[in-house]
């Protein structure tokens, strides 16, 4: 295909925007964050991002015309500051949903379930998610006469990322932080570096350069596998979506281990054909749970305790939107099944095994029950029975650290995933946001196999990527 001026002018205008719009290639997304005079948080994405100097450090974008009232400009213009915000592949779909255009009063942090993470001495918002994250002064705003699309440059003033990502040349691995790319302007795009070429000069040989010294976030990107598998894994609540998707998994990746199997039912429990022991436990019963660690048995040791229970909702309690729907009912229900249940399971487990063997536990768990990451509120009883189980986690990884030098305890947030526990939430997600319990179960596999001591006590995502309590 050939097109001409006149070919490109004729074609109807949504078409031409993205037909031009694709022909730039991959840019880079931002979410710049920004504050009225009012301490009114605004937040938009940006494709237009580009370096235009180190000395001073200067970062120029284009805005669209002037035209209209648009909060980003206005308050860049008005306060003198604001953060730009890298996108990563966990938070695309959130940053996407800002370009929509809310109400003036209306603030795209709340609305997309962002965070607002404030700075002494700079008036703008960051984004607590982004993993890179930088202050901007604004320095210039220059209008170009051929559209009236306005570039504003800012001087970098503060930076804030993990310093796994820095080399020790000064460069940034994007992909390591998971920085994504964006084309068009609806569509995103991971990264995959092909190389780092050395500067080029006319005499000399073009060479690779080795940065290896930068490590990715995710301890699944940055570490390699053990050569041993497990020998003996014990999963408990077995029968439900990510559990019984667990054993098949595990079985499949290390199809010579004992598998062991707890359920409340082991009648529902699926037939494998395999090595398989099923025991029936009921989490909430102290009884139950004494009578399944005795029928455990002694050889081979167990290397792998996987604890896939949670309760969020049944057909009598509902997720509470609201403080007004408390009842110590629901709290005390959903305390014992989420927390309460794995410590006392978790304690007898413990009392039982030898403790010089290495042992590693992962217990499901979810972001919501994060206090720092809580950016919607509601689900009182759940979030704060999550809570309450990654202080267990912690306390227990704490008390083990000199008695049990082989002993590995983390919480495991297993994503959005397809069972009946987000049934009646899936409504408005995506395909590409639901999670098979398949897909699921295999990458918290991995990430159990790459544990090592130093992550007791954490609390890591199905990539391999902590997050704070």
């Amino acid at each position: 295909m050939k097109l001409t001026k006149d070919n490109i002018t004729a074609l109807e205008t949504r078409e031409r925007v993205l037909f031009i719009n694709s022909l730039s290639g991959f840019k880079s997304a931002n979410l710049v964050g920004t504050a009225d005079a009012l301490q009114r948080s605004n937040l938009s994405i940006v494709s237009s991002v580009v370096h235009l100097g180190a000395t001073p450090p200067l970062l120029g974008m284009v805005m669209r015309p002037h035209t209209l009232s648009r909060g980003t400009l206005e308050n860049i213009l008005d306060g003198g500051f604001y953060t730009l915000n890298h996108i990563h592949e966990d938070i695309y779909q959130q940053a996407h949903q800002t370009s929509a255009r809310y109400p003036e009063d209306v603030s795209e942090f709340d609305e997309v379930g962002f965070t607002e993470q404030w700075e002494e001495g700079l008036d703008a918002p960051f984004v607590k998610e982004s993993r890179i994250k930088m202050g901007m002064k604004f320095r210039e705003k220059h209008t170009l006469g051929i559209n009236g699309t306005e570039f504003v440059i800012g001087e970098i003033i503060s930076i804030e990322m993990a310093d796994e990502l820095i080399a020790e040349d000064g460069f940034v691995s994007l992909e390591k932080a998971g920085t994504v790319a964006v084309s068009i302007l609806d569509t995103y795009h991971s990264t995959n570096t092909l190389a780092s070429l050395s500067y080029t000069k006319p005499e000399d040989k073009l060479t690779v350069l080795n940065r290896d010294n930068v490590t990715s976030l995710s301890i699944t990107d940055n570490r390699e596998a053990p050569h041993s598998s497990p020998e003996c894994v014990l999963v408990i609540a077995a029968s439900g979506g990510i559990g019984e998707a667990y054993c098949k998994s595990v079985l499949t990746q290390f199809p010579d281990i004992q598998l062991i199997r707890m359920a409340r039912d082991v009648e529902k429990l699926t037939p494998l054909t395999a090595d398989v022991l099923d025991i029936e436990v009921d989490l909430s019963d102290d009884d139950s749970i004494d009578n399944a660690i005795s029928a455990l048995p002694k050889d081979p040791p167990i290397d792998w305790a996987f604890i896939a229970s949670g309760w969020l909702h049944d057909e009598q309690m509902k997720p509470e939107k609201t403080y007004r729907n408390l009842t110590r009912k629901q709290f005390l229900y959903s305390y014992n099944i989420n927390a309460v249940g794995p410590a006392i399971f978790i304690s007898r487990l413990l009392a039982k095994v030898d403790k010089k063997h290495p042992l590693k536990i992962g217990v499901l768990s979810a972001r919501v029950g994060s206090v720092s990451d809580n950016r919607l509120g509601g689900w009182h009883s759940y979030r704060a029975s999550k809570s309450a189980l990654h202080m267990l986690i912690k306390n227990i990884a704490i008390e083990c650290n000199n008695t049990r030098k082989s002993f590995i305890i983390v919480g495991l947030q297993p994503g959005t995933t397809d069972t009946a526990l987000s049934a009646p939430f899936q409504k408005n997600l995506t395909a590409a946001q639901l999670q098979t319990p398949q897909f699921t179960a295999e990458h918290l596999i991995r990430v159990m196999s790459v544990l090592e001591k130093e992550d007791s006590g954490k609390l890591f995502d199905f990539e391999g990527f902590p997050f704070q309590p």
